[in-house]
């Protein structure tokens, strides 16, 4: 893979996130999380999952691209309103974060801790490069509704790029309602940020 692994893994998590969300809108109506769902730790209404409170889960992340597969874990955290966080691990280590995706009303941010390097999208960036007029409600109500289904634990996506298409599956666990987490992050002066178009263009070479 590319030094950009991290970068194109967060890029491709959105815009499979952006494309099902999309599709979602266009074939049914698209409501707030259901209220019912219970946390692992609590099996009472007070860890209950509502639209008021913030939702966190630990996750497995399988990419399938083209005979390749990539995996490794970690953190969904969401507050509702503000921001949708996904948090990824060292898939050897399984401590250190690798990667970060933060996706907030006003703009998206993809760091690569790995390489020092980060990214911030703006939905006109994002608009130009997938076309599918995504806004940050859509892509929220898309994940509040998919993450605290009482069905499945999994998300999956599809997405094509070039003649191949994309799987991505997220399985989720320790579903929780915590809310003693930073929902914005600032990357390092340290850091290189990389353009929208080198990210997209890294994107059509994946």
């Amino acid at each position: 893979m590319t030094k950009n692994l991290y970068l194109l893994l967060l890029a491709v998590a959105l815009l499979t996130a952006c494309r099902s969300s999309k599709k979602a809108t266009e074939t049914t109506s698209v409501t707030g999380p259901q209220t019912s769902v219970i946390t692992e730790q609590t099996q009472d209404n007070s860890g209950a999952i509502t639209a008021q409170t913030n939702m966190t889960a630990h996750v497995r992340v399988k990419l399938k691209y083209d005979g390749s597969n990539i995996g490794t874990s970690g953190t969904l955290r969401m507050r509702k309103g503000e921001v949708i966080q996904l948090a990824l691990v060292d898939p050897i280590l399984g401590i250190s974060e690798v990667g970060r995706m933060e996706i907030d009303p006003n703009s998206i941010l993809l760091i690569d801790r790995y390489n020092k390097r980060y990214v911030v999208l703006t939905y006109d960036d994002l608009n130009r490069y997938s076309n599918r007029g995504i806004d940050y409600q859509t892509i929220e109500n898309y994940f509040w509704q998919q993450a605290t289904r009482e069905d499945t634990d999994q998300l999956q996506f599809h997405f094509p790029l070039g003649r191949k298409t994309v799987e991505l599956t997220l399985n989720l666990s320790s579903k929780n309602d915590k809310s003693d987490w930073e929902a914005h992050t600032v990357p390092s002066y340290k850091y290189d940020q990389v353009s929208a178009e080198e990210l997209f263009k890294s994107l059509s070479d994946f």
